[in-house]
């Protein structure tokens, strides 16, 4: 079980280490709002707020 913070809210969760951020956001948990965009994070376009650090969550392992 691998837990996240998303919006103050705590949330448990299962899913392989590798699994970029962006697929837990929108496969697990729903959230459609980011889409994928170019895969290595090129674009910039699908950054998250991690601690107060933008990070590319389309290649942010959900382990790291």
């Amino acid at each position: 079980m691998t837990k996240l913070t998303i919006d103050g809210e705590q949330k448990l969760f299962d899913a392989a280490e590798g699994m970029p951020l962006l697929r837990v956001l929108r496969d697990i948990f729903g959230i459609t709002g980011m889409r994928f965009g170019c895969g290595i994070a090129r674009c910039r376009a699908r950054s998250a707020d991690i601690d107060r650090y933008p990070l590319r969550c389309c290649v942010l392992p959900i382990a790291a």
